[in-house]
C-alpha cells in the first residue's frame, strides 16, 4: 500500500475507502522531496482557533487535527478520537486515541482537549459552540458533554476551528499533531515531516513558506526558477516553461465590514450590496474565484471615509486599495488605510470605523458552516441564534448569506496558481485548499 493510502486510510479509519478513491487516479505516491513558495500573507503566527487567521486557513491542515474530521463535504469520521461519540446516560463521551504526541513532543490528554475547546470558544467558535456544554474530564483519555446527540456533537467537533492543541499553545510556535511540524527559520515558516503525526507523516520532507511583500514577488520567483509554486499565477511576465496550473479551492473569504462610523450605511445587507456592485473584472487579478452576478453599481454613498485593512497582509492591502478606488464617488471618497494588526483588532472590537476589509473562515463545509462563519464575523452574539435555528438554505451561494449581516463577501481566498510539473498539490477532502500532508514531489504529473 502506498504512503498516500496509509495516510488517508488513517484519517478515514479504513484503507479500503482510500483505495477506492485514490489508487486509480494517482498510483504510488512519491515520498520525500522539498518545495519552496511564498505567499502574500503574514506567517509569523498560525492560530487555528481564530476566525480571521489566513495562515491557518491555508496551512492549518498540515499542522493540526481535531477529534473528528470531514472525509468529504458531508461525512464525519474519527481523527484524534478513538471512535464515534458514545451516549452514556445523560451525556455523550469522547475517548482520545492512545499515545497521541504533538510534533514538539507533548503527550495529549483529556486536559489538553478541554483546554483546546475552551480556547476555541474564547476566540472564534463561541457561537458555533453555543449549544455545546463545556466538556468535563472523565479520565486522562475521556471527556464528556452534557448532551444526548452524538452525531450532532461529532459534526460540531469536526470544525477546523476546533482542532486540538497542547495546553499553553502559542501561535508563534504552532504545535499540533498534523502531518507536518512548524518552525520559523530566517523569517520563513518551515514545515517538515512530523514523525509523531497522529495520521501518519507528510510525504514531503519540507515545505518552506516565505512571506511575500507584494503580489508580484511569488510570481517573479516562480518564473525565475527560485520557487516551486507561483501563488495566483504561472509567472509575472510570462508563464514558466513546463509549469502546471493548480486550483485547490477556497480556504476562506475576503469580507467587507461596515462599522458605526458608516452612519445609515451600517445596516444589515449594505456591505453585501456594496460588494455585489463591484464588477468582477476589476478584482480578477486577485484570484477571487468565479465571477458573480453584478448588482447596480451605486458605490459608496456615505461621508468620505477610510477603509481599514491590516498592513501585514499584502494581498488584503491590494484588495482594499482596489475596492476603495471602485467604491469612491465625488464627495463620497473612500481611502484605503493600512494599520497594524493590533490597531485593526481594536477598531474591529469597538466597531469604530466606517469600512474595513477582513478575513472570515467557514466553520464547516456547506451553507450552514458558511453562515456560521460569516454571522460570527458580523456579530457573534446574534450568530448563536442563527446556528441554533438555521434557515432552510439548501445549496446556495455563500454570497447570498450576508444579506442580513453587517459583512459582505468580496470574494474567495483560494489556493491556486502555478506549480513545477513534478510537484503534486492535491485538494483537501472537503475542498478547502491544498492537502499539504498529501503533497508529493517526484515524476511529472
Amino acid at each position: 500500500m502506498s504512503g498516500e493510502l496509509t495516510r488517508r486510510g488513517a484519517l478515514l479509519g479504513t484503507a479500503t475507502v482510500a483505495l477506492a478513491g485514490t489508487s486509480s487516479a494517482r498510483g504510488r505516491a512519491q515520498v520525500g522531496g522539498r518545495a519552496q513558495l511564498r505567499v502574500p500573507w503574514p506567517i509569523a503566527t498560525v492560530d487555528p482557533h481564530k476566525l480571521d487567521d489566513a495562515a491557518a486557513a491555508i496551512f492549518g491542515n498540515a499542522l493540526f487535527d481535531g477529534l473528528y474530521a470531514y472525509a468529504d463535504a458531508s461525512v464525519v469520521v474519527p481523527a484524534l478520537a478513538e471512535a464515534e461519540p458514545e451516549l452514556a446516560g445523560d451525556e455523550v463521551r469522547v475517548k482520545l486515541r492512545a499515545g497521541i504526541v504533538t510534533a514538539l513532543g507533548h503527550a495529549l490528554t483529556a486536559r489538553d482537549v478541554t483546554a483546546s475547546i475552551a480556547r476555541s470558544r474564547s476566540l472564534g467558535a463561541a457561537a458555533w459552540l453555543a449549544d455545546v456544554p463545556s466538556p468535563k474530564r472523565v479520565d486522562d483519555s475521556t471527556i464528556s458533554f452534557a448532551t444526548r446527540d452524538p452525531q450532532k456533537l461529532a459534526r460540531t467537533l469536526a470544525s477546523p476551528l476546533l482542532v486540538i492543541v497542547p495546553s499553553g499553545f502559542s501561535a508563534a510556535s504552532p504545535d499540533g499533531t498534523g502531518p507536518m511540524r512548524a518552525d520559523h527559520r530566517g523569517g520563513a515558516l518551515v514545515l517538515t515531516r512530523n514523525s509523531r503525526s497522529a495520521r501518519a507523516p507528510s510525504f514531503l520532507d519540507e515545505l518552506s513558506v516565505a512571506a511575500a511583500p507584494d503580489l508580484s514577488s511569488s510570481l517573479r520567483a516562480f518564473e525565475a526558477g527560485g520557487d516551486d509554486v507561483g501563488w495566483l499565477g504561472l509567472g509575472l511576465h510570462e508563464p514558466r516553461a513546463g509549469a502546471k496550473s493548480f486550483d485547490a479551492g477556497s480556504c476562506a473569504w475576503a469580507i467587507l465590514r461596515t462599522g458605526s462610523l458608516a452612519g445609515v450605511w451600517d445596516s444589515p445587507g449594505n456591505a453585501q450590496r456594496l460588494c455585489d456592485g463591484i464588477a468582477p473584472a476589476k478584482l480578477a487579478y486577485l484570484g477571487l474565484g468565479a465571477a458573480w452576478t453584478t448588482d447596480k453599481d451605486e458605490g459608496w454613498g456615505g461621508a468620505p471615509c477610510e477603509l481599514l485593512v491590516r498592513d501585514d497582509s499584502p494581498w488584503l492591502v491590494e484588495l482594499a486599495r482596489a475596492v476603495a478606488a471602485t467604491l469612491s464617488r465625488a464627495g463620497h471618497e473612500v481611502l484605503a488605510k493600512p494599520i497594524s494588526a493590533t490597531d485593526f483588532s481594536s477598531a474591529r472590537g469597538s466597531r469604530a470605523y466606517a469600512l474595513a476589509v477582513d478575513v472570515a473562515r467557514a466553520l464547516a463545509p456547506g451553507a450552514i458552516g458558511a453562515l456560521a462563519g460569516l454571522s460570527t464575523s458580523s456579530d457573534s452574539t446574534s450568530a448563536a441564534d442563527a446556528i441554533r435555528h438555521p434557515p432552510r438554505l439548501g445549496d446556495v451561494s455563500a454570497r447570498t448569506l450576508p444579506r442580513t449581516l453587517r459583512v459582505g463577501i468580496l470574494g474567495e481566498i483560494r489556493a491556486q496558481g502555478g506549480r513545477v510539473a513534478d510537484l503534486w498539490l492535491p485538494m483537501c477532502a472537503d475542498g478547502t485548499g491544498v492537502d499539504w500532508g498529501a503533497a508529493t514531489r517526484g515524476r511529472a504529473r
